[in-house]
C-alpha cells in the first residue's frame, strides 16, 4: 500500500533525522515535509516506531497515512512534480 508521511517539526536536526529515516525506508520526497512510497504493514509499523523514537518528547507532529490503489489513482498533481529531490542536470 502507498504510505504518505507528512510532518511539521521546527527543530532542524529532528526534521533532518525524520527525512533520513523516510529515505532509509525507501520513501521518496514529494514535498519539503512529505514522503511517499510503498510499504508493507510490517514495514510501516517499523517506520512508525523509528519515527516515534526520533521525535521523542520534542515538539512536532508526524502523520502517517495509508492510501489504497483506487484512492491513490484519484490523486491530482497541480504544478511541477519531481520524484525525490530535484536533480542537477549539467548542460
Amino acid at each position: 500500500m502507498k504510505t504518505l508521511v507528512i510532518y511539521d517539526i521546527s527543530d532542524d536536526k529532528i526534521r533532518e533525522r525524520v527525512a533520513k529515516v523516510c529515505k532509509m525506508f525507501g520513501l521518496s520526497r514529494i514535498q519539503r515535509s512529505a514522503f511517499l512510497g510503498d510499504l508493507t504493514s510490517a514495514r510501516r509499523k517499523e517506520l512508525s516506531a523509528k519515527l516515534k523514537r526520533v521525535l521523542g518528547k520534542k515538539d512536532g507532529n508526524i502523520q502517517i497515512f495509508v492510501i489504497c490503489k483506487p484512492d491513490f489513482a484519484l490523486r491530482e498533481i497541480i504544478g511541477v512534480y519531481e520524484e525525490d529531490e530535484p536533480k542537477i542536470i549539467a548542460i
